[in-house]
């Protein structure tokens, strides 16, 4: 007779839950993601989170996943506790990568660790920058308000933030080395 027909199969090992404690027990221990903690971590990434628990559309789809998990994935935990078993090694690596990778990606992208209002500020920056100059040059235009004075005031917020992007890259390049060393060229060769 198979293993998984032997065994008691009561909800004693799932309470219906989506937490933790609600995972199979293999060897004792319930499986935790350093992943998806360190992912939780982040200020941007809980605060969505929470935004979307305590919306209606956000609380019914929770609810809807969890009750589609205690009804159809629930039940088979204690057929999948031989297969998990097998898989575990690898899932516990993977998950380690992942924790790894998020901890690299910290170092290469610190503001992910800012608070989300600070996120929210870097994110709406190109647009306030664009309204902004095109409010600008709207009011510098001297015609009458309508289609003409709409017209030259997008060209020349088109003009003015092409102007901005060259100065940008001029400076970006002239204080770089690779800048500098194209610089010294072009002066030796002028001479």
């Amino acid at each position: 007779m198979t293993p998984h027909a032997t065994e008691d199969t009561n909800a004693s090992k799932t309470n219906g839950t989506m937490s933790n404690d609600s995972a199979p027990l293999t060897n004792g221990e319930t499986p935790r993601s350093k992943s998806l903690s360190h992912l939780h971590s982040y200020p941007v990434v809980h605060d969505t989170f929470e935004t979307i628990k305590n919306t209606n559309i956000g609380a019914s789809t929770l609810n809807l996943a969890f009750n589609t998990y205690r009804s159809f994935v629930a039940p088979f935990h204690p057929y999948l506790q031989r297969p998990y078993s097998v898989a575990h090694p690898y899932l516990t690596r993977a998950d380690e990568l992942g924790d790894t990778g998020l901890s690299k990606f910290e170092t290469y992208v610190p503001v992910v660790k800012e608070d989300t209002t600070v996120l929210k500020s870097y994110a709406f920056a190109p647009y306030k920058y664009v309204a902004g100059t095109w409010q600008e040059q709207y009011e510098r235009t001297s015609h009458q308000n309508g289609l003409v004075k709409t017209g030259l005031a997008v060209v020349s917020t088109e003009l003015k933030i092409i102007s901005d992007a060259c100065t940008v890259f001029l400076d970006y390049w002239n204080s770089s080395k690779g800048g500098q060393k194209v610089n010294q060229k072009i002066e030796q060769a002028k001479h």
